[in-house]
């Protein structure tokens, strides 16, 4: 999945693999590019923005990666693990022995493409469990190094940076993100603070009563709609998880070579 705007004509230094034919994957894989990003959300409501969001920041994500390491983006897993907020219209959500299945059929797939390294970038909080599993099992029973990043947890101290607050679900971070992409994909007024619930520990809610989820014990974290400071957000989240990345490939390289 692109970026909803038109394309670039700069050219990049990787590739996507749907856009590859067969024969470029086997010129390349794995005598040049060993390495591929899969990026995966799922599909739910978030306040007033796109229910697509946490697919398309992965998938951002996972496209600058791919530039900077000379790799190959598979597509986007569009469908996860859905729970709370399950209950609003157009959610959709996958059982999750189901995707745990579908997910390492994936990997499986790409290890026997002859992929060495897989990076899943997770858009979504309902995945994280499910995945951690899928990339203990990869190396496991593929032996293929797979790692997931999950960009919020990873990059939280850049919201509080960027915006003098936390972010929550659909809140300053993520709606923040996908306007940087495309203002189109939020609706500032469509927005009503009712929307947001502020998540209180040792409560779980089915459905949850706010499709804005704030984490902050003061209630900050709503969104705000201002696609500048998203895309200084954006700009400093990739920058942080390519830099991670990029030591963690160098670890991998000096403590498993040959693998």
């Amino acid at each position: 999945m692109r970026k909803p705007d038109k394309r670039d004509s700069t050219p990049v230094a990787g590739y996507l693999l749907e856009e590859m034919t067969w024969r470029k994957v086997q010129e390349l894989v794995p005598r040049k590019i060993d390495l591929v990003f899969l990026p995966v959300g799922t599909i739910e409501a978030h306040g007033s923005s796109c229910i697509g969001t946490d697919n398309y920041i992965p998938t951002d994500i996972a496209d600058y990666l791919r530039d900077r390491f000379d790799a190959i983006t598979a597509p986007c897993v569009h469908y996860g693990i859905t729970k709370s907020l399950y209950g609003y219209a157009g959610s959709i959500t996958i059982k999750p022995e189901n995707f745990i299945a579908y997910m390492l059929d994936i990997v499986e797939s790409l290890a026997d493409k002859g992929f060495k390294r897989c990076i899943i970038v997770n858009g979504h909080g309902g995945n994280n469990s499910a995945l951690k599993q899928v990339a203990h099992e990869a190396y496991m029973r593929f032996k293929i190094k797979t790692a997931v990043v999950s960009w919020w947890m990873m990059c939280a101290d850049i919201t509080e940076e960027v915006y003098g607050s936390p972010g929550g679900h659909a809140g300053l971070d993520e709606t923040g993100y996908v306007m940087s992409l495309d203002p189109k994909l939020g609706d500032k007024d469509a927005y009503e603070p009712e929307m947001a619930y502020r998540f209180v520990d040792g409560v779980d809610v089915y459905p949850i009563p706010g499709s804005v989820l704030l984490y902050d014990k003061e209630g900050r974290g709503a969104p705000d709609f201002d696609p500048e400071k998203g895309r200084e957000l954006a700009a400093k989240i990739k920058q942080r998880m390519g830099d991670f990345l990029e030591e963690l490939f160098d670890r991998w390289a000096r403590f498993f070579p040959g693998e």
